[in-house]
């Protein structure tokens, strides 16, 4: 028995729902054209939770558009597309990743100075009953519903999963106190969702041909459906701290205090680049030294 919500069922459907409106217009001189993600991914004049929302929903319109493909008429162009498009899903997905650690870390230690009593996260799938008897089971049925609604999966695979039941919670408690199992749920999430993308190097041709691409896309959409579930969770949670006065002055303080210490890194930024144009750097040096400093924050 398969217990899931009817949030996420309603999630998966939007999903497949997309991803078939997309496949049935699907062109190869579009498809070809790859979004640059990057300054996306750079903003700084959002919040984290604003930026975390938006992320989310790119994810979910670069994941829709990437896998609704024709896999009969996919060319060679087509397949170097596909895998530049995994690499910005990759790309998004290590950036979710990167705000959920200072989520479950700092910003939780500092909630729970004010003694909200919020549980921190345990390393989660393989750690936590509850997980294993019903989140990869869900993920699994998940996939399976996929499978049957998606017109690019291959349907021969649907006998696989059918003695699989499911039982439907019609709505499910958001408290404040679970908003360290929901992030951990999630970052295991897109742990595993990491995993099924392969940098564009090592993207095998043969993940094109069935039943490889149904086993594959199939979980990959059913993990982005999980995540999309989860952080409609967290999203409600997050609405009932701002009605907490004393969480609403914390959080409005660290705010502030990441603002002057943006501001102040600007300030050595500024002055790296003076000093790197003083010096005699190559290009390949400068490049790396602005990637390193663009990783530090989110």
């Amino acid at each position: 028995m398969v217990v899931i919500s009817s949030g996420h069922l309603n999630l998966n459907d939007r999903l497949a729902k997309d991803i078939n409106a997309l496949a049935g217009k699907f062109d190869s001189r579009d498809y070809s054209k790859i979004e640059n993600i990057d300054t996306m991914l750079l903003r700084r004049d959002l919040s984290i939770g604003r930026k975390k929302g938006a992320l989310v929903k790119k994810l979910h319109g670069i994941v829709a558009k990437t896998f609704a493909i024709n896999k009969k008429k996919i060319s060679k162009s087509d397949f170097s597309s596909l895998a530049a498009r995994i690499l910005s899903i990759r790309k998004i997905v290590l950036k979710l990743r990167s705000i959920n650690h200072y989520l479950e870390t700092t910003f939780l230690s500092e909630l729970n100075l004010l003694k909200i009593r919020i549980p921190l996260p345990k390393r989660r799938f393989h750690s936590q009953k509850s997980l294993i008897n019903n989140e990869f089971e869900a993920l699994e049925y998940m996939a399976y519903k996929l499978i049957g609604k998606v017109v690019v999966l291959d349907k021969n695979l649907l006998g696989e999963y059918a003695g699989r039941e499911k039982k439907v919670l019609a709505k499910e408690k958001a408290e404040i106190r679970d908003l360290g199992t929901v992030l951990g749920k999630e970052s295991e999430a897109l742990e595993h969702l990491e995993a099924k993308l392969p940098p564009p190097r090592l993207l095998p041709a043969a993940l094109l041909k069935e039943p490889m691409f149904t086993q594959w896309v199939s979980r990959v959409l059913a993990l982005l459906s999980y995540i999309e579930h989860q952080h409609s969770i967290e999203t409600k949670i997050f609405s009932k701290l701002k009605k907490n006065k004393l969480a609403k002055a914390r959080i409005n303080k660290k705010i502030a205090q990441l603002a002057r210490e943006c501001s102040r890194l600007l300030d050595i930024m500024e002055d790296k680049a003076h000093s790197m144009n003083k010096l005699k750097l190559d290009d390949e040096v400068r490049r790396e030294l602005g990637n390193l400093t663009a990783t530090i924050t989110l």
